[in-house]
């Protein structure tokens, strides 16, 4: 990696880079979904991740350390760029925020990656990203960027265990009018 002006380069040919990012991507792993379900835009990574970072929605420290995804600039920047509608979502449990999702409406839910083992105990909160699309009844359905090929693509969890690893924190966002 390399840091100019507090622009990071990428270069998709360096495995190093891109295990240093495939972590850290989750949240543009959404984004991603919602622009090949709601609109024609196919960006490969390494292009929303050049927008992100120029659009101050990841900062990265002198040191690589990686602070992100910032929420407020990943809003204005999908709001500008995409027209999809954000709202901050804080402090708000999961059942709660799921009222907000349905068809065009959906959640970047902040959870922790345990949430990929459900049978965890005592999981932390935070730290990864899903795509909360759909919310049947008590049972949440989403899409796990760094899910296993099982779980991955729609994953389930009755809301109660889904809150177990829930931050209480994300995004709403709605498909562009």
């Amino acid at each position: 990696m390399e840091a100019v002006a507090g622009t990071v380069f990428l270069n998709p040919s360096r495995a190093e880079e891109y295990l240093f990012w495939s972590r850290k991507v989750c949240g543009l792993a959404c984004l991603q979904s919602l622009l090949h379900g709601w609109t024609d835009i196919r960006l490969p990574m390494r292009e929303l991740l050049a927008l992100a970072l120029d659009w101050g929605c990841y900062v990265v420290d002198p040191r690589g350390k990686v602070q992100g995804l910032i929420y407020r600039p990943f809003m204005a920047w999908v709001g500008s760029q995409f027209g999809f509608a954000c709202q901050l979502v804080e402090n708000t449990p999961i059942q709660e925020s799921a009222r907000a999702v349905r068809p065009g409406h959906v959640l970047i839910a902040s959870v922790s990656p345990e949430i990929r083992d459900p049978g965890t105990h005592e999981p932390r909160r935070g730290g990864h990203l899903v795509l909360v699309h759909a919310v049947r009844g008590t049972t949440v359905r989403f899409h796990d960027p760094s899910g296993y090929s099982h779980n991955a693509d729609s994953a389930s969890l009755p809301m109660r265990v889904f809150e177990r690893f829930h931050a209480g924190r994300g995004i709403l966002v709605s498909a562009a009018s």
